[in-house]
């Protein structure tokens, strides 16, 4: 699965290139009106956002005031994009929040490679993870579906956890052991265990965690 990069640009061309370009690694989500970011927000997972300075009514810095003040908005990264590469937009643009400013000549290769680092940083030092009905605070040890409590032991909430941040990617038992268990000794049937008794805990959740041989992977419930 891949990762969902939302677009805003007024320009439809502008997200018909970005889309041919980055299809292959991103879940490209184009939009081309700035007011309709509370249902895109809503409908979609952003694990990034990108946004064009010049849009006509709503322009970009002010379109980022309004998603990072909105309780949907997950903390994901914010891009801005212009062809107007001068200091005071891309000073503004830095000033208002963004975490990168891409020209609009910028190689895809390299848009490709900044934006995939900029959401491995949001995953890695996100504290407050959430899917579907499921949502994890690491930083009170919690876990709720349909915001009821979940009972899990430390190790089921870290495993939680690991797995939630690879989403959608899948995960090795190799990397689940290196990211909960460090470098202590761990068996690789020891994840089974572990994950047996975590399964019946979130029965409730529309999602699922399934099991492919060395690979562990989240899917909607059908």
């Amino acid at each position: 699965m891949k990762w969902n990069l939302v677009y805003f640009d007024d320009q439809v061309p502008n997200i018909e290139c970005f889309t041919e370009l980055l299809s292959e690694q991103f879940n490209v989500i184009g939009c081309t009106d700035a007011s309709a970011f509370q249902e895109v927000l809503q409908n979609y997972f952003p694990h990034a956002i990108l946004l064009d300075v010049h849009m006509p009514g709503l322009d970009g810095h002010s379109l980022y005031k309004k998603i990072v003040e909105h309780p949907l908005y997950n903390n994901c990264p914010i891009i801005f994009i212009s062809g107007d590469q001068s200091d005071e937009t891309k000073i503004r643009s830095y000033q208002e929040g963004g975490i990168d400013f891409l020209p609009r000549d910028i190689k895809a290769e390299e848009t490709i490679i900044r934006v995939t680092n900029k959401i491995n940083l949001f995953l890695q030092m996100a504290t407050k993870l959430e899917l579907g009905n499921l949502f994890v605070n690491c930083e009170t040890m919690k876990a709720t579906i349909n915001d009821k409590n979940i009972d899990l032991t430390l190790l089921e909430l870290r495993m939680l956890s690991t797995i939630l941040r690879t989403y959608p990617q899948s995960l090795t038992r190799q990397d689940m052991i290196l990211k909960v268990w460090g470098n202590s000794p761990v068996k690789p049937g020891t994840i089974n265990t572990h994950l047996t008794n975590l399964k019946p805990k979130i029965e409730d959740w529309n999602f699922q965690i399934k099991v492919r041989e060395e690979n562990i992977l989240v899917q909607p419930n059908r």
